[in-house]
């Protein structure tokens, strides 16, 4: 029995999919096409499975549909016999999938990111090594999440190394959902050098506190942050 520690294991894995299908809006399609990972969201679901948060019948049909809908968008060519999603090798009769609307479109015509909501950082600090950088803001959009920080030193290089490429970004909020990291960027200014670190899905609405950790070679920095009620679309009146 799917237990009941308030996660929506069926809900988040769905969504997942639905938000990683439409990454990378205005990018080339074949660039989109290969950056998606089946694998990857069939490792998620065998963790929801394991946790008790989703039935394995829900799972297998979900990757069943999931492969129908690549198959007809064109981004799925080469079938294999592949196991169950939840099993430890045995050999199971493959589900019938269908094709979900929703997923064709997204990739498709990938949606537009949503800004939700802003949360300011500022007098909060992370600290890597000899590296302290200053939080500036967390950014909710409706299809990741973007953290913004900036750092202080006559040598930028030390920033670039500690918040570089080789720097890994996850981060999990309280009602159970996983965050990976998804890329970002930097650029540097004499003595100020700023950073942008994403992390995919979106939020769920009912989601109120994030925890992010990034790991690097000597260890690992968690920064806990409360997220907004409601997570409700930023609108462009900024009187109040």
């Amino acid at each position: 029995m799917v237990q009941d520690d308030g996660m929506d294991g069926r809900g988040y894995l769905e969504k997942l999919i639905a938000d990683s299908l439409g990454a990378g809006k205005g990018q080339p399609a074949l660039g989109r096409q290969n950056s998606f990972n089946r694998f990857e969201i069939r490792g998620v679901a065998i963790g929801l499975v394991a946790a008790g948060a989703l039935r394995q019948e829900e799972a297998e049909q979900i990757l069943a549909d999931l492969e129908v809908t690549l198959q007809r968008s064109g981004w799925l060519t080469v079938v294999r016999q592949e196991t169950s999603a939840t099993s430890s090798g045995e050999a199971v009769a493959r589900r019938v999938g269908i094709e979900r609307p929703e997923w064709r479109r997204a990739i498709e015509d990938p949606p537009t990111p949503v800004l939700r909501h802003i949360v300011p950082l500022v007098g909060r600090s992370l600290t890597i090594g000899e590296v302290t950088a200053n939080l500036v803001i967390l950014e909710v959009w409706s299809t990741f999440l973007a953290l913004n920080l900036a750092h202080v030193d006559i040598d930028a290089r030390r920033m670039r190394e500690r918040f570089g490429p080789g720097v890994r970004w996850r981060g999990w909020d309280d009602v159970g959902t996983q965050y990976r990291g998804g890329g970002g960027g930097g650029s540097g200014s004499h003595v100020l050098f700023v950073e942008r670190c994403t992390l995919e899905p979106g939020p769920p609405e009912q989601a109120r506190a994030l925890t992010l950790v990034v790991e690097h070679p000597g260890g690992q920095t968690t920064v806990p942050i409360p997220l907004p009620a409601g997570q409700q679309e930023s609108g462009t009146d900024s009187s109040g």
